[in-house]
């Protein structure tokens, strides 16, 4: 009795153990050695976000499977940062043919405060018509920008509430088509440098 009771419980152990998920094994792009950004090694496993957009339609991740995403994070009324990275990101888009079913330039703002996504729709849609802008006034955005390791300091100019500006994290960074963070390209980086690294990804969508 005893021989068999050791039987049963060896064969329920066997078929609980085959019943568990294995984890999932990833394999790294062929490419990314060759990326001139700052490459994430291994590329970071993004949690599948979902932020209202300027199309009308909440921007979810998962749902952008198989396509380069360049995100960058800002707001519309900077001065400086904001208007020069997509006036360089608008080089990178027409450079590559602008190829809207295989890339997104996405803008999320980090003044939901003031940038409603009526403004925000007219202000990103002036760099270019199939950009994109996100926008989120909760905790989906504070996660996504700890994702990223982008900070926002609001940095007050006089005495109303909405005089101010925002010291924020100036990088542009990639997505790639397995939806994992893949490179980052700090602010003065060549736009064809950028354009490089999406030809080298483009090639494999």
């Amino acid at each position: 009795m005893f021989k068999n009771f050791v039987c049963v419980l060896l064969l329920s152990v066997a078929l609980l153990s085959g019943c568990q998920s294995t984890p999932e094994v990833r394999s790294e792009p062929d490419y990314l050695d060759e990326l001139h950004g700052a490459v994430f090694d291994p590329p970071r496993v993004l949690s599948d976000f979902s932020l209202m957009s300027t199309t009308g339609e909440p921007f979810r991740l998962s749902e952008h499977r198989g396509e380069a995403l360049l995100v960058y994070f800002g707001y519309r009324a900077c001065p400086d940062f904001c208007p020069t990275t997509f006036a360089e990101l608008l080089r990178v888009y027409k450079a590559l043919g602008e190829p809207s079913d295989r890339l997104r330039v996405l803008f999320v703002t980090v003044d939901p405060e003031r940038d409603t996504l009526e403004n925000l729709r007219l202000y990103i849609e002036s760099f270019h018509q199939d950009f994109i802008a996100l926008r989120d006034d909760g905790e989906a955005l504070k996660q996504l920008m700890a994702e990223f390791g982008v900070t926002a300091q609001r940095r007050q100019l006089g005495e109303s509430a909405l005089s101010y500006l925002i010291d924020h994290t100036a990088s542009v960074f990639l997505i790639g088509p397995d939806g994992r963070l893949q490179a980052q390209y700090l602010y003065g980086t060549d736009y064809r440098d950028i354009v490089h690294d999406l030809e080298l990804i483009l090639e494999t969508v």
